[in-house]
């Protein structure tokens, strides 16, 4: 029990978090089934919700997950992520991290691409204009960028080169297939924004 509670004193922040997001699965009932549409369009958060001044979706959209397996993979991912991040670096550090490039991704996201692209009338751009997304891969990938930014330079290299590559591939792959692979067009995006960020962040702050 002793060890339980060193290790929660150790990862306070990445706790938090694991509680939050259980709590509105069970709430949700994401736990077992999909988010329903209904809840998705509430509280997801898409780019053009920016033009209407809706910010807070930037925050909403954290705690929820499409449900199923994607929230038991967001839970190991927060888990492993942010709670090896947070261990490195430090509470403060990691949090900031988490949140400061899941606010940074989808801006840049937002601002740089989707709105752009879709003033342009360009499929894509209406796709990731107009495509509602929830979940913390954002901030998760971000931590894992800064996690591995602060490994030896031969593992350091490997590991970028390694997830760089995947995240590549699966933007890649989601842009050509139909439909954008079914709405994760969007999210693969936010991810190949998300980990460079992170590693970019990890270069700067001690741990």
């Amino acid at each position: 029990m002793t060890s339980v509670v060193n290790f929660l004193r150790r990862v306070p922040f990445t706790f938090v978090m694991l509680l939050l997001v259980v709590l509105a699965g069970v709430a949700t009932m994401t736990h077992y089934d999909g988010l329903r549409p209904t809840l998705l369009r509430r509280f997801g958060f898409a780019p053009f919700h920016l033009s209407g001044g809706d910010f807070v979706r930037l925050l909403t959209s954290v705690f929820l997950t499409a449900g199923q397996w994607s929230f038991y993979g967001s839970l190991a991912m927060l888990a492993g992520c942010v709670g090896s991040a947070e261990r490195r670096v430090g509470t403060w550090r990691a949090a900031a991290a988490f949140w400061g490039i899941h606010l940074a991704t989808l801006l840049i996201q937002s601002v740089l691409l989707a709105i752009p692209l879709h003033h342009f009338d360009l499929w894509w751009g209406k796709l990731l204009a107009t495509e509602h997304d929830v979940g913390p891969s954002a901030g998760y990938y971000g931590c894992l960028g800064v996690l591995c930014q602060k490994q030896n330079p031969s593992r350091r290299l490997w590991l970028l080169s390694v997830i760089g590559g995947i995240l590549l591939a699966r933007v890649i792959w989601s842009a050509l297939s139909p439909a954008g692979r079914q709405g994760s067009l969007g999210p693969d995006i936010a991810h190949l924004i998300a980990f460079p960020l992170g590693v970019a962040l990890g270069k700067r702050i001690r741990g």
